[in-house]
Formats: structure tokens, sequence, C-alpha cells
């Protein structure tokens, strides 16, 4: 049923992309693929997640975050994909059901939570990246809480459907949230065995992500950052994510202040001479030092 729903929309995409016209199925909810991400690498083998919907996304000159304000339909669910594939894996572990039923709003993400920094900034696409973690959290563990796969995703599909129709507004959450309690406690009825469905907001929006200092080493290197699943949602949209005029998520470090930081990370430095490295660094492991320190590599001879 899975593989069945991600052909369907693949095509869906398809079509949406060459005609730019057409909204987001009710019906669609899409399937995780996950894959983990490692630590603190330098120049990380990167490629583009292998799916069908970023090998038809045309190429434009827009930048990523207007190409997700063109058509949020198809750029949803692109990110969908990337966040499943890049991030998925580490922040949809599944929490265990209460007794008082399974709670709908037992997962605490933010933009910020999620992205640490570039929280504010991310506007539409943050929105984005955080409702795919949380679909792909519900889908998962309503399986797991005795509910049937093909009606609990046409559910979820009609809840993201009403979150792209209004562009991933509060409001808009709020009101397709209740109509999917609805709509699972309906199910709950018909499927014997089953948990029960509650939506108890048990959140007060602490901040995940947490601050680091930036050095180089040596001196003199002046580094950018950009979360790695934006940077392989600018891969997904067939964008050079190392530009930083169409991958427009990358920020320069700051110059006496840490930084917020939330999960994996890309960072490139430029040093004197025109020398650059890459690479990809964890904060987690960090966190006893308080800093992130990025080195410059050997030049080879």
């Amino acid at each position: 049923m899975k593989t069945l729903g991600f052909v369907m929309l693949a095509a869906l995409a398809v079509s949406s992309a060459q005609a730019q016209t057409q909204p987001l199925s009710p019906s669609q909810s899409l399937a995780p693929v996950p894959a983990s991400p490692s630590a603190i690498r330098l120049d990380p083998p990167l490629a583009p997640p292998a799916n069908a919907i970023a090998a038809v996304t045309p190429l434009t000159a827009l930048p990523s975050s207007e190409k997700a304000r063109e058509n949020p339909a198809v750029q949803y669910l692109l990110m969908k994909t990337v966040v499943a594939k890049s991030i998925g894996v580490l922040k949809t572990r599944a929490l265990p059901v209460e007794a008082g039923g399974y709670n709908l709003l037992k997962y605490c993400w933010t933009p910020y939570n999620v992205l640490g920094e570039w929280g504010d900034s991310s506007g539409l696409v943050g929105e984005m990246t955080v409702r795919a973690l949380e679909t792909l959290s519900w889908s998962r563990d309503l399986g797991r809480a005795g509910y049937p796969e093909a009606p609990v995703a046409e559910a979820i599909g009609r809840y993201e459907a009403a979150l792209v129709a209004a562009a991933f507004t509060d409001a808009a959450r709020t009101r397709a949230l209740e109509a999917l309690r609805v709509e699972l406690e309906a199910l709950q009825r018909r499927t014997p065995g089953s948990s029960e469905i509650v939506a108890r907001p048990r959140c007060n929006q602490q901040p995940a992500s947490f601050a680091l200092n930036v050095a180089t080493a040596p001196e003199g290197g002046r580094p950018r950052f950009i979360p790695y699943v934006l940077h392989q949602f600018c891969l997904a949209q067939q964008l050079d994510p190392a530009d930083a005029v169409r991958c427009d998520y990358w920020k320069s470090a700051k110059a006496d202040a840490p930084m917020s930081f939330a999960g994996e990370t890309m960072y490139s430095v430029n040093w004197p001479e025109n020398v650059v490295t890459t690479g990809r660094f964890n904060p987690d492991e960090m966190r006893g030092v308080g800093t992130v320190t990025l080195r410059q590599r050997p030049q080879k001879k």
C-alpha cells in the first residue's frame, strides 16, 4: 500500500509540476523512506534523493524559498520525501501510546526546534519541514496503535491538503487537526482493538536547539552554514546547494555571538588564497565543549 501510494503521489507531482495549477489532492499522504545521516565529515558524498518528483521538477531561476511558495503542493511532497530520508529516522522516534489514548499533539516540534537559527527565516519551508515530521510520525504510530494503513493515509492526506491550501497557517492547522481527530475517532469505533484518539496540548514550546560558538583552525576562515535537511531540499529541487543565491538558506557565522543549531548541519569555510573547506557536523557531539571548530584541510600536493 505504501509503495502504491508513493507511485500515485509521484504521478500527481509530475502533473502538477507541468501544469503548475493543481492543488494537493485530499487523499494524498507520503510513506517514509528514512536514511540515517552521520556526524562531522569533510566533503561528504552528497546526492539528491532518488525519487520521481525531483526528476521532473522544472529547472528555473527561482531560489528555493520562492519555488516553495510558487507551488506548495509539489514542494511539500518534495519536502516530505527529503525529511523521511534525511532527518526522519532521528526526529520521529516513537513515543509510547499513553494510557488515555494516542495523543496527536504528543510531539513538540516547531521550526525553531527542528532548524535552530533558521526557524524564523525559513518561513513556509520551515512549516513544511515540521508538518512532514508530524505526519510521518502519525503514519507510523497509528499503525502500531492498531489502525488500518489505507484509511489513516487518506485521513492524514486530507489534513495535509488543508494545510497546503491555507499556506500552513496556525489557524488552518487548528481546524485541520480537529477534522483529523474527528475522522480518526470514527475510524477507531470501526476498528476493534485500536487506541482511542485525543488531542491534548502538552508542549510549552521549549527550544530543542542549542547555541554553539564557532571557531576556525587556523583563524581567519569565513564559515557559513545550512541545515542538512534544507541542503537536501535544494538538491531535490534541482538547485545547486552550494549556490547561496539559489539555495537561499545559508547563514554566515556571527562575528561575536554563538549560533543556534538543531541537527545535522552543512558548512562551507572560505580561507585566504581562495581555499574552501566543506563538510557536515552533528551539533549534539559538541554539547560538551560548546564550540564547533572547523579546520582547514591540508592541500593535496
